[in-house]
């Protein structure tokens, strides 16, 4: 999902950080097989997140209501 905002990109340890969890979670919750993985952007090898962005602010918020 694109909006025209520009977010500042950061990797799974700096969103781990934030939110307070080890990074393996990070990691595991970007996975396919999970029923709804973090909103990331793939660049390879890599994993990275827009902070702030309406994906991943929805996903947080489904995440605080309980809703998955």
């Amino acid at each position: 999902m694109t909006d025209g905002m520009v977010y500042e990109v950061i990797d799974g340890p700096e969103l781990a950080r934030r939110w307070g969890v080890p990074a393996t979670w990070i990691r595991h919750q970007t996975q396919r097989e999970v029923k709804d993985p973090i909103p990331s952007v793939s660049l390879g090898r890599y994993r990275r997140f827009e902070w702030a962005s309406r994906a991943l602010s929805a996903w947080w918020a489904r995440r605080r209501s309980g809703k998955k």
